[in-house]
């Protein structure tokens, strides 16, 4: 009986549940006003949150969440399943997406209807946890979903990145539609509505069995359902849906996180899906913003007032602050050093700029004179609008190198002015104009040819300055007579520097193109394209020419090239002929004759051929023999086209002595007809400069200006010359060198040669911590990329394809993203890829440090630049990337060392092409790249930074808060319109004359620093900063941080009670800061406050010479050092003498006053005793300085031994070496130690007139002249200085020198 009880209950169950699944496939459904105690079937990331709404995703990132209900549903209408239609149904449900950032979401939801609720093999991030790389689009899915996405996704053909589509088996959409609605109160008008905006919509999914009619609509949460759909459609589900099945919902992450959220959820079979209650429905979460928006509104006002309050606070506070760091300043600091200029002051100083103040019109733009209002002094400003030909780059350069260059005999830059949109420099105004004027104006007197020979030497000892005697090399590349301007005194001064290009000494110039001036350009600068001083030579040469005969290098009249037609007369024995008629007799010939030989020298085509300046200056003064022209029947011209043509130099000095005149060379060039040698020489440089300077097995791109890529899809090449992948829009990128590689060694091998690669990137994402997909390096038989798709493909390969060995491409690839289909290893890595985005090794993006081996971590998407180096070798088969920041020079281990074969020989084929490609998908980011190099067989070319492009700043995009428009209260209103007025009336004064003023400024010239900062630098004038105390105060080591760079100086802090005081810091600021040369210490700038002086200057790493030679801890100079100190002092002081534009006569030379920097170069400084007169002055001091005694030290009895004396006793006795360094043993050159000791003897005559100058010291020293020979003596030096100091007559002394047994003549 119980058995047949317990029998009977377990049948009643049965029969309920069919009874219950009839009744769904009968009309039955379910409603879900808030998820609270619902019976759902959740994994992943999906839960119930305590307020009822359901959470698909809970913001973690790439993951997947799904929410089904628990029971499956019957769509076919029968038990069986065997019923072919598939029944009506309809659902509603209302949900959210809510995202990190309000523009942008990691990809959507969908409702979907499926055969099982069991999802673990889909994939998250763009297949939205339904499918998977592998099952997508196959029909045994059987699945149906309408999806609400948030990414374009080509792959999947998306329409846009918010949209609705309906899925059959497949994430590509059988139809789809931008989201939004039909509004029925305005029309039908359709309305845009945005998925990931944060609020509530709803969505209706209703389905007609019958007709087959499928139809999505949506609305805000607030709407009743429209009358017309989204998306109406017919599709035959009966192939598709299972019988039976499930539904719900499923959502994924990508590489940012959103959440995901259901608020309520309908279903009916057979009949309209019952309406969701909103009143009832749970709340959204605030987001963090909209909570601080409403403190915002309530807290406003209270904070205005407090803002108010607190800035009165701060102004007292930094009134004090300032009072701690306050500064000096007087009327005239003005006229010390290169200084910027307000634009005011050149506005009234040039009357506005009239036309009658213009002075003439140049390559850079116009000059005009003016006078300054405060100092009344004339000045030339050089005004140049950004339209210039020349531009920014010219005007840096001048005020670069001009600013910070002292010459006699060079054109001194006084200071600068900037305004958006124009530049002004500021010069000494040139009263005579330019020398060309005088030399082909008919208006003008004839220049005499002593004021011409002037003028000559002094272009030289300018020039020489420049190459020579300055801290860098600098090449003024466009030296005419143009360019060379007169003073009142109607000295030459070398001006013009825009075609400046500075290099440091020892290195080699690079220029990108070739400038100058025709006639004056040298030959090999079409053939190389590179400036060095010696084609400086070769337009000297020209000049010497030109300012000689009087006639212009090139003429256009009557085809002449001057140079030539000297050769001419010379080759003819009558170079005299060429003189200017205009000077008629009034010349010394010897002079002339010399001008014009040397003209021919410096014009020589072969750049070994021609003299250095030095040697220049040398001949034009006398002080060296000018060698001889040896006849030769060949012209310069011809020479350079044969070594230009590949000839060596011994064949061409057979060719010279056998061959024919460069007359019939020329000749047989035309065609019979006489033609220029120099014509046929720039015709065919001109040939060679058009032609390619790079085989097509080795090219470098340091930025793409005028580069000649192959470029697609949103890549393009920014004005300022970065490559640019991709833009703001969601598009894929290509770049490619135009002509293929031939990657195999031989047409019939199928190895692969070797090749290195390296590139500068950087990828610039519209939001910081987010980047969407990334940049790679390929390999491809093709440039046409038309196929592939973007996003995780990069540009690369599509979802296919993707795989495949018949792609033949290799890459090497930046990613950003996790690509789980991929099996990426993170979000920031580096891969090495073979015809698969699935690569074969890949690891973290970083590199290795060489000075530790720690590996260090980079950022892809850091905004900052990297480069990344790829090096294959061909025999090993060997694959090594590495990665480091830019600056960093390239890490010994490689990020990547394959550590296993790779044979590129199955992958690349023989004709490749190499580039770059990229791509974006959810978020907007750009991919640069700033240079790129490669090379077969062979180290790709080196990049160097400092002439890459710069990267833009990122314009962020304002979302603007709803506190915005909030009314602010009165108060708050009535002070920011206070302001307004104030700054209106500020901006108004400022406007007519605004300056533009940038960071790299400060940089450029002598300065006046904060005493802020240089009380930072030297971290509170610190003791443990100090390195010295002297005459004027205490120095000390400091580190300054301008412009992101950190620059190590000196520091003399000088009190006003110091001895000198003011007047000496003056002499110091004038002469140090405008002094400029490799062999004295620079002063930076300086700083003044009440009672105190501050000068900076750059620190010298090694200290001063003394502590060399007298401290037994440092390491013994070696005499090859030695001597060249003593010559590096020699050219600083005949700098001081002779070639700046005043006397400097320093005072107070000693081993402690010689600085040595990193390099172990001398540079003399402290210049507090200097005292400055005019060329052709006496020179007047009001004390004596000197402590009037020489040199002492002690014997071991304590008693004085005189340097001078112990030296010139040895000297009599014949042993003048004796008295070298003993420390030196013998590793020394006796014959350089000899002339050192006799030219320091002939320096401390007593006898003023006795004493050489610092030229023939220096000449001396080089080898140049030779030193006289000293004779024996017993008379003294303190004999010598006895007679002097009786004030016996020099004349007399030397008398009764000469009258002693043993004398002191110099022969």
């Amino acid at each position: 009986m119980r058995l047949n009880s317990a029998s009977s209950l377990l049948l009643l169950l049965k029969l309920s549940h069919l009874a219950i699944v009839a009744a769904l496939a009968d009309g039955a459904g379910f409603t879900f006003n808030g998820f609270s105690a619902a019976n759902l079937s959740l994994d992943g990331m999906a839960a119930v949150a305590p307020g009822g709404l359901l959470m698909l995703t809970n913001g973690s990132m790439v993951m997947k969440g799904h929410a089904s209900y628990p029971t499956p549903l019957r769509f076919h209408g029968s038990r069986d399943g065997r019923s072919a239609a598939v029944m009506s149904f309809s659902t509603a449900f209302v949900f959210a997406i809510v995202g990190q950032y309000a523009d942008v979401s990691s990809q959507g939801m969908a409702f979907f209807i499926s055969p099982s609720k069991n999802l673990s093999t889909a994939l998250p991030g763009h297949f939205l946890g339904l499918v998977n790389a592998g099952d997508n689009g196959n029909a045994s899915n059987h699945l149906f979903a309408v999806e609400l996405d948030t990414v374009l996704n080509g792959e999947f053909q998306d329409i846009d990145d918010n949209h609705v589509g309906v899925d059959i088996n497949s994430l590509t959409s059988i139809e789809a539609a931008t989201a939004g609605y039909y509004d029925d109160e305005d029309m039908g008008l359709f309305r845009n509505l945005s998925l990931i905006s944060r609020k509530a919509m709803q969505v209706w999914i209703d389905y007609d069995g019958l007709t087959m009619e499928l139809n999505v609509t949506m609305a805000p949460v607030e709407i009743t359902k429209p009358k017309k759909p989204l998306i109406s459609t017919i599709v035959n589900l009966s192939a598709v849906v299972t019988e039976p099945a499930y539904v719900g919902f499923s959502s994924s992450t990508g590489i940012i996180f959103s959440h995901h959220y259901v608020l309520g959820w309908s279903f009916k079979m057979n009949g309209t899906a019952p309406p969701l209650n909103i009143s009832i429905l749970p709340a959204l979460p605030l987001m963090i913003s909209e909570r601080r928006s409403q403190v915002l509104v309530i807290v406003l006002p209270i904070v205005s007032l407090v803002l108010v309050l607190a800035s009165a606070a701060m102004a007292i506070a930094v009134a004090k602050q300032r009072a701690k760091f306050a500064e000096l300043r007087e009327d005239w600091d003005v006229p010390f050093g290169t200084h910027r200029f307000s634009y005011k002051d050149l506005f009234y100083a040039t009357e506005g700029f009239k036309e009658s103040q213009l002075l003439g019109m140049g390559g850079f733009g116009k000059v005009y004179m003016g006078m300054l209002p405060k100092s009344k002094m004339m000045v030339a400003v050089k005004r140049i609008s950004h339209e210039s030909r020349q531009g920014m780059k010219e005007f840096v350069a001048e005020v670069v190198s001009l600013g910070r260059l002292r010459h006699r005999n060079v054109v001194q830059l006084l200071g600068y002015c900037r305004r958006k949109g124009e530049l002004l420099l500021v010069y000494d105004y040139m009263p005579m104009g330019s020398l060309n004027k005088y030399l082909y104006d008919q208006d003008k007197p004839t220049l005499e040819w002593a004021r011409r020979l002037q003028i000559i030497k002094g272009v030289a000892s300018g020039l020489l300055y420049l190459h020579e005697d300055w801290e860098k090399v600098v090449i003024h590349r466009d030296i005419k007579a143009s360019n060379v301007l007169l003073d009142v005194e109607m000295n030459g001064r070398l001006g013009d520097f825009g075609l400046a290009r500075l290099y440091d000494h020892g290195t080699e110039p690079n220029t990108t193109h070739v400038v100058g001036t025709m006639g004056y350009l040298a030959p090999e600068l079409g053939h190389r394209a590179k400036a060095t001083p010696y084609t400086d030579v070769f337009a000297f040469g020209a000049f010497l020419l030109e300012v000689t005969c009087g006639r212009r290098p090139v003429e256009q009249e009557a085809p002449m090239v001057l140079v030539d037609w000297v050769l001419d007369y010379w080759r003819s024995g009558s170079i005299m002929e060429t003189v200017d008629p205009r000077l008629r007799n009034g010349y010394a010939e010897e002079e002339v004759e010399l001008v014009l030989k040397l003209g021919l020298l410096c014009s020589h085509p072969l750049a070994s051929a021609r003299p250095s300046m030095r040697q220049v200056v040398q001949y034009l003064n006398g002080d060296s023999d000018f060698p001889e022209l040896r006849a030769a029947q060949m012209g310069f011209s011809m020479a350079t086209l044969l070594k230009n043509k590949g000839l060596n130099p011994d064949a061409m000095s057979y060719a010279m002595t056998s061959s024919s005149s460069i007359g019939t060379m020329s000749s047989t060039l035309s065609g019979g007809r006489p033609i220029s040698s120099f014509l046929v020489l720039t015709v065919f440089h001109c040939i060679k400069l058009v032609a390619p300077s790079a085989s097509e097995n080795q090219f470098a791109f340091e930025g793409f200006a005028g580069a000649n890529l192959s470029l697609d899809g949103a890549a393009a090449v920014t004005p300022s010359g970065l490559l640019k992948l991709t833009n703001d829009k969601h598009i894929k990128g290509h770049a490619f060198y135009p002509t293929p590689v031939s990657f195999h060694l031989t047409p019939n091998s199928s190895a692969t040669a070797s090749f290195s690669a390296t590139f500068v990137f950087a990828i610039v994402s519209e939001h910081a911590e987010l980047s969407d997909h990334g940049l790679a390096f390929l390999v491809a038989p093709s440039k046409n990329l038309s196929a592939t798709t973007g996003a995780q493909h990069l540009g690369l390969m599509n979802i296919s394809d993707n795989g495949k060995a018949s792609n033949h491409v290799f890459a090497v690839e930046l990613d950003t993203v996790l690509s789980p289909e991929l099996h990426d290893i993170d979000s920031n890595h580096v891969g090495i890829d073979v015809n698969s985005l699935q690569f074969i090794q890949s690891h973290t993006a970083g590199y290795y440090d060489d000075s530790t081996g720690a590996f260090m971590n980079l950022t892809l998407i850091s905004r900052k630049a990297m480069q990344v180096w790829v090096d294959y070798n061909g025999q090993a088969m060997v694959l090594n990337v590495t990665l480091a920041p830019l600056g960093v020079s390239k890490p010994k281990k490689p990020l990547l060392p394959t550590g296993l074969s790779i044979d590129l020989s199955r992958v690349v084929e023989d004709i490749a092409y190499i580039g770059f490609s990229s791509a974006t998908g959810l978020s907007i980011a750009y991919h640069y790249v700033l240079g790129w190099s490669f090379s077969l067989n062979g180290a790709a070319p080196a990049l160097n930074p400092s002439k890459l492009p710069v990267l833009p700043k990122l314009e962020q995009r304002h979302h603007r808060s709803e506190i915005l428009v909030v009314v602010l209260p009165i108060a708050t209103a009535a002070l920011v319109i206070g302001l307004l007025l104030v700054g209106f009336m500020i901006v108004k004064r400022w406007f007519r004359h605004a300056e533009l003023r940038e960071d790299w400024e400060v940089e450029f010239g002598p300065q006046r620093f904060s005493y802020k900062d240089l009380f930072d630098a030297t971290q509170g004038f610190g003791s443990k900063r100090l390195l010295g105390i002297g005459g004027f105060g205490r120095v000390y080591r400091g580190v300054l941080s301008v412009s992101n760079s950190n620059s190590e100086i000196a520091v003399k802090r000088v009190s006003h009670d110091s001895r000198q005081g003011v007047k000496e810091f003056i002499a110091e600021v004038v002469s140090m800061g405008r002094l400029r040369h490799k062999n004295l210490v620079q002063l930076l700038g300086y700083c003044r406050r009440k009672g105190e002086l501050l000068l900076v200057y750059e620190y010298m790493s090694n200290g001063s010479l003394d502590k060399h030679l007298h401290d037994k801890n440092n390491p013994v100079l070696d005499w090859n050092l030695r001597f060249h100190i003593i010559k590096g002092i020699a050219s600083g002081l005949l700098y001081l003498h002779e070639e700046w534009e005043q006397v400097v006569v320093h005072r107070d030379i000693k081993a402690n006053n010689v600085l040595l920097n990193n390099e172990m170069n001398g540079c003399l400084g402290d210049f507090g005793l200097a005292r400055l007169y005019d060329h052709g002055t006496n020179p007047r001091t009001t004390h004596i300085v000197a402590c009037g005694r020489r040199p002492l030290e002690h014997d071991l009895q304590d008693n004085q031994v005189v340097l001078l004396d112990w030296v010139l006793e040895n000297w009599n006795r014949g042993q003048i070496l004796d008295v070298v360094d003993p420390r030196l043993s013998s590793e020394y050159v006796a014959e350089e130690a000899n002339l050192v000791l006799k030219l320091g003897l002939l320096c401390l005559q007593p006898l003023p007139s006795a004493r050489p100058s610092m030229r023939q010291v220096l000449q001396y020293l080089n080898g140049t002249v030779l030193a006289p020979e000293m004779l024996p003596t017993d008379l003294d030096y303190d004999t010598l200085m006895f007679l002097q100091n009786e004030r016996v007559e020099s004349y007399a002394m030397l008398e009764a020198s000469s009258l002693a047994i043993n004398s002191w003549p110099w022969v």
